[in-house]
């Protein structure tokens, strides 16, 4: 039995839907000044270990994330510091891996070592 949605495509659901997909292909075919690429990046890397270590119960703010990411030491526990820079570390794995191709279970596995090693239990 077939799915058979109950709308109409109404003009200006049309309308949205065009703007929608010129939007994207807008999108797809700018080009990034390389600067503004490696600042984007940079800044990805630094939010994602922030918010993916916070829910992990990690207690530095996004501004210390970002200075232990400039190689600068803040005052916090060991443990939360090290946690972070153990995900930073992974991030920066998990990018190179990416770009040679297929990611095994062996990367996965040692990208798990990564972000565990040497943190005591709180």
């Amino acid at each position: 039995m077939a799915f058979k949605p109950k709308y109409t495509i109404t003009e200006k659901i049309l309308n949205n839907l065009t703007m929608i997909a010129v939007a994207r292909e807008v999108v797809e075919q700018a080009h990034l000044v390389p600067k503004w690429e490696a600042s984007l990046r940079r800044q990805a890397k630094i939010r994602n270990t922030h918010s993916s270590t916070a829910i992990e119960g990690n207690n530095l703010t996004l501004e210390q994330v970002e200075a232990l990411a400039d190689g600068q030491d803040v005052i916090a526990s060991v443990k939360d510091k090290k946690e972070v820079l153990n995900y930073l570390e992974a991030l920066d794995a998990v990018h190179s891996l990416a770009r040679k191709g297929k990611i095994k279970v062996e990367d996965l596995l040692n990208i798990h070592k990564m972000v565990s090693k040497v943190v005591k239990s709180r």
